[in-house]
């Protein structure tokens, strides 16, 4: 398939009333999303995203999506799990090809105290099995999770009071052939 430029905006939260949230996204690829009520002078939690320039291809090998940020900051909050959305835009250079999906995250944040005050995130293997058409074949898009200390997984949770960083990965598996 050959190169592509991902960009990444937080769009939304899954709930209406999530203290202190705010979204900026600015003009260097990078994209910031934030939350709650900071406590004893700290910052507010959330998340950034830094799309990449990578190499893709279309048999199914993993190719890398982007940079995946979460600031856990000691917060108060009236919520407790809710999805956090960003809208992917991916450019396939070498076909000009753009491409957008979404993938959501889903947050647990946790009262801060107790035997694990980690919140956790969960990245869905699949966002919203989303297709895409390359040269009149169908391929799905799918995520296969984010990459951190070496190892692959769905899902990572954060000490409080830290911030951890993860590079995150796609797949596009053909679906549908084109009839001859």
């Amino acid at each position: 398939m050959g190169t592509i430029t991902t960009t990444g905006r937080w769009q939304r939260v899954s709930v209406d009333d999530l203290q202190g949230l705010t979204i900026q996204n600015t003009d260097d690829n990078r994209s910031e999303i934030r939350w709650g009520e900071p406590v004893g002078g700290g910052g507010q939690s959330g998340y950034d995203f830094e799309g990449y320039t990578a190499d893709a291809v279309l048999d199914g090998t993993d190719f890398l999506l982007g940079k995946y940020t979460h600031h856990n900051q000691v917060i108060t909050l009236n919520r407790w799990q809710f999805w956090v959305f960003l809208e992917v835009d991916v450019h396939f250079d070498d076909d000009d090809i753009d491409h957008t999906f979404v993938v959501r995250f889903r947050h647990d944040e946790t009262p801060n105290q107790g035997d694990h005050p980690n919140d956790r995130v969960k990245l869905p293997t699949i966002h919203e099995n989303d297709s895409l058409y390359v040269n009149g074949s169908e391929y799905k898009v799918t995520i296969t999770g984010f990459w951190r200390r070496r190892v692959k997984t769905t899902f990572f949770d954060i000490a409080e009071g830290g911030s951890a960083s993860a590079e995150i990965f796609a797949k596009l598996e053909l679906v549908e052939a084109p009839t001859s």
